[in-house]
């Protein structure tokens, strides 16, 4: 099957989540807490992440889930008598941190614009919000390439549910076999599975390769080796 359109995951896909959201969760988590270390502390270990540092320390749901996922937990240690206000406020923050430290990987924006000028539509599904990718592909010099732009709040769903992948097939009037999801997570491989997709992973981000390849019809280890197979005459079986 030859692939005639390329849908990407965007944290640990397109751009490295701890290098570009390591300052935004450190000012997410101390806004959170306020002056309680109690709760700053309870917040980084449910984040799995070091706020002095800047850094994760593990496996962080904040890599695959959407906020409001992630954030329904630290309401509740929280007593938060509003979980949608402290949902705003944190994507409030995240918005605002979007762009200063977005940092794509090697390969990465030569893969896009090679994609882009063979014609090939692009699409990106994130669980993160639509208002952060749009901002950051921008700011990338990018932002032109996709035709289609999801997040978590766009109206189809999220990851590992197909909503996204579909929606995306549907803009480009292609049948999903002929569409390659890229991502790093199983959340993508699954959500490509159940839309009938192509299944391309990418080890950039936090999920080995021994736990990718059970889940993937391929596994690249650098973005710009995908231009080779998208544009290849005989592709993906």
């Amino acid at each position: 099957m030859r692939i005639k359109a390329v849908l990407f995951d965007r944290d640990g896909t397109l751009t490295d989540f701890d290098r570009t959201w390591g300052p935004a969760i450190a000012a997410v988590l101390t806004d959170l807490a306020g002056n309680d270390a109690a709760h700053l502390e309870t917040l980084s270990r449910m984040a799995m992440f070091d706020v002095a540092g800047a850094r994760f320390t593990g496996p962080s749901p904040m890599k695959v889930q959407a906020p409001a996922d992630y954030s329904t937990d630290w309401a509740r240690v929280l007593g938060e008598p509003d979980p949608d206000a402290m949902l705003a406020r944190i994507e409030a923050t995240l918005l605002e941190h979007a762009t200063l430290n977005v940092t794509p990987f090697p390969g990465v924006l030569e893969t896009l614009h090679g994609l882009h000028a063979a014609g090939l539509p692009v699409g990106l599904a994130t669980n993160g919000t639509e208002a952060s990718a749009r901002v950051q592909m921008e700011a990338l010099g990018v932002g032109t390439t996709f035709g289609f732009l999801a997040g978590y709040d766009s109206g189809f769903g999220r990851k590992p549910a197909p909503g996204q992948l579909l929606a995306f097939a549907r803009h480009t009037g292609l049948d999903p076999a002929e569409i390659a999801m890229v991502g790093d997570s199983l959340h993508d491989m699954h959500a490509a599975r159940d839309a009938g997709m192509i299944r391309i992973a990418v080890t950039t981000g936090a999920v080995t390769r021994a736990e990718l390849e059970p889940e993937a019809d391929l596994v690249l280890v650098e973005m710009r080796d995908l231009l080779t197979v998208a544009l290849a005459a005989e592709q993906v079986p």
